[in-house]
């Protein structure tokens, strides 16, 4: 840093699942260890509960968000037409949203803005003159790019997205991520993902279960799918750790909060588990070397990216959503099991490159 005053880093976190939150985590968390004396203000309408298990430092949450990403129907189904509406509307609210950010960045007077990923943040920043990073393995630009051809939004809105993401100083590209033809300022780092602590001793104490029982966890990324419990298959030997409320008759089902543990510890604590492609979940699972079973999601760019990563990881495979209630299920649990991890060795910790790149600036 160019003098000894503290450093003021804000971090604008959009609330599309918690895929950017577990990014951002791992670097807040990265970098008030390094430079402990720095302060953490963060956008983000993601729940407090979220940043507290994962950060243990000081910070303060402001419970604002400009961005949205992309509407869903579900965990992996995109809603074009709402998201198209959605977008509609920002582009005709463009100047008051980046001036109502604009003002709140006036009042916090940050030295350093952290967008992950809105493009709103980085043009209020822009605007103010305060240095910005993006940290993601994509931008909505990219995104909405590949979904939608609707000639206002590429002609008008997407040049103005695109600007402001040009407006970085850097952005940081954690691995895996989708590259950006537009941009020249990428900067490739590794994989971010905070580590959990494997507590299997604990959750078969609380959940009364043998040490033989294996256990499965449901992990959609915070979004959901409409998954009928009732259908799933009963497999011998095995409990489900589910993200609603279990069907009645099925002791080999348990809400995952009946187990009192973190959600990260959690995936560093079971045999496998079910999830979709995402950033967050997909680098703690190549982390914890827990073996999954990932829902099938051709469209989302990011899908291929994700998919090769994992796969020199962990066992895996991909599973069609309507699938997960047929006897394929449980072949492809014992298919994904009895293979070997396939993990290539140590990475370098992006989320340390991005703390010491935030403190450079």
């Amino acid at each position: 840093m160019a003098n000894n005053k503290p450093k003021h880093i804000c971090f604008s976190i959009t609330h599309h699942g918690f895929g950017h939150g577990a990014i951002s985590c791992a670097v807040i968390s990265e970098l008030q260890k390094i430079a402990p004396e720095t302060k953490i203000t963060i956008l983000s309408t993601i729940p407090i509960s979220y940043f507290k298990p994962r950060l243990a430092a000081q910070f303060e949450l402001i419970a604002v968000g400009s961005d949205f990403g992309m509407v869903m129907h579900s965990a992996i189904s995109i809603d074009l037409k709402r998201s198209e509406e959605q977008y509609q509307q920002l582009l005709q609210g463009w100047p008051e949203k980046v001036a109502a950010e604009q003002a709140l960045l006036a009042s916090l007077k940050p030295d350093l803005v952290v967008s992950n990923i809105s493009p709103i943040t980085l043009a209020a920043a822009a605007n103010l003159a305060i240095p910005s990073v993006s940290i993601c393995p994509f931008n909505w630009s990219q995104i909405l790019s590949h979904y939608s051809k609707e000639p206002t939004l590429s002609g008008q809105l997407i040049p103005l997205m695109d600007n402001a993401y040009a407006s970085v100083r850097v952005a940081l590209k954690p691995e895996p991520h989708v590259p950006n033809p537009k941009s020249t300022k990428e900067i490739e780092i590794g994989p971010i993902c905070q580590s959990g602590q494997n507590q299997r001793s604990r959750l078969n104490e609380k959940l009364a279960l043998s040490s033989d029982t294996q256990i499965g966890l449901i992990a959609l990324g915070g979004l959901r799918v409409p998954i009928d419990l009732s259908q799933w298959p009963q497999k011998s030997g095995w409990v489900w750790l589910v993200d609603q409320t279990p069907p009645a008759g099925r002791p080999d089902m348990h809400h995952f909060t009946d187990t009192r543990l973190p959600f990260l510890d959690l995936v560093f604590s079971v045999d496998v588990v079910i999830t979709k492609p995402g950033y967050g979940t997909y680098t703690e699972l190549a982390l914890a070397q827990t073996k999954a079973i990932t829902l099938t999601r051709p469209d989302w760019p990011e899908t291929p990216y994700l998919n090769h990563f994992l796969a020199q990881h962990i066992s895996c495979a991909e599973i069609a959503p309507e699938q997960l209630a047929t006897p394929s299920f449980s072949l492809l649990v014992d298919q994904v099991m009895q293979a070997e991890n396939t993990n290539t060795g140590q990475w370098q910790s992006g989320a340390t490159q991005a703390a010491l790149h935030l403190i450079s600036l």
